[in-house]
């Protein structure tokens, strides 16, 4: 999950059976499936992620860790905002 102003990002989920839960934006009690595009607002987060904390390197702190490379979209758990 991750925070996006005042919408939390809720990614595709699988289940233990392989079956796909559509990622959702929440704000309120109001949902907005995103049927065509979770995994894409999914991998921009992360990289957004990624260049926040390659950014902190360089300036000697990490503010967060990064998730590893190849990880599934459904493990994004960052808080961005």
């Amino acid at each position: 999950m991750a925070s996006i102003g005042n919408w939390l990002f809720v990614p595709d989920r699988r289940n233990a059976a392989g079956d796909v839960r559509t990622g959702y934006l929440s704000r309120n009690g109001e949902r907005v499936v995103l049927a065509h595009t979770s995994r894409l607002l999914a991998d921009f987060l992360r990289r957004i992620r990624q260049l926040e904390s390659d950014f902190a390197a360089r300036l000697g702190a990490h503010p967060f860790p990064v998730d590893e490379p190849g990880s599934r979209t459904g493990d994004l758990s960052c808080t961005t905002g």
